[in-house]
């Protein structure tokens, strides 16, 4: 399979070296035709990253990433983090997170205000199912980049910066953010201790699906 044609990415930020010939490539089984779009990167990327060829993934990442798409920003950045594939780069990282969040938010504003340019997302027909979609993308950019801040990977750990990050992702609904604003208010870490507050959180994890073990006392009256 011949590489897709790389582009250069509009932030300016640093993509691994291209990979211009086929043989330049780890060998690696075809890619079954009818089940990933051989036009789609990011669907490329992640065929190859479930069958473990970590490398051929983390290139066509770079591609998606490259071309603007959030979830292959996200997923770029992530291999950057963790080496999957390409030299592991934790600060890199954290500027491509931050250009998936800045992407998403664009998006999720283009769509809101005019949803007549179809060419926005073709492949979704519905309002409702678009704004989901993008909303997800912008939640899991700034899930990463939270906690990018709280374990100190590419940036100054920073347990109020991972507090601001995490409360916008709870406040879109992420149920793993949720729960982490839960934790924060319970210990006090990078917000004042709150228990009443992380008891707010706690539900709210819960109400969205999270499994909640030994942790009936945040439904006592005195909580709400």
């Amino acid at each position: 399979m011949t590489p897709l044609t790389r582009t250069k990415s509009k932030k300016g930020l640093k993509l691994p070296r291209p990979l211009s010939a086929p043989q330049e490539l780890p060998t690696a089984p075809p890619i079954p035709i009818e089940s990933v779009d051989p036009k789609d990167p990011l669907a490329i990327a992640i065929y190859y990253h479930e069958i473990n060829q970590l490398a051929i993934a983390a290139y066509y990442f770079s591609v998606s990433a490259a071309r603007g798409n959030p979830m292959g920003l996200i997923m770029y950045a992530i291999a950057l983090r963790h080496g999957w594939g390409i030299e592991k780069n934790e600060v890199e990282a954290v500027k491509w997170l931050q250009s998936a969040a800045d992407k998403a938010l664009v998006d999720l504003d283009i769509v809101t205000c005019d949803y007549s340019k179809k060419s926005i997302r073709t492949n979704i027909q519905n309002k409702e199912q678009t704004k989901t979609v993008i909303t997800d993308e912008l939640i899991m950019a700034i899930f990463e980049l939270a906690i990018c801040f709280k374990q100190g990977w590419g940036v100054k750990k920073s347990a109020q910066t991972a507090a601001y990050y995490l409360n916008i992702a709870a406040q879109l609904g992420d149920s793993e953010a949720q729960m982490e604003m839960g934790e924060l208010y319970l210990r006090g870490e990078g917000v004042k201790q709150d228990k009443k507050l992380a008891a707010k959180w706690f539900r709210q994890a819960e109400k969205n699906g999270a499994r909640m073990v030994s942790m009936q006392w945040i439904w006592k009256p005195k909580y709400d």
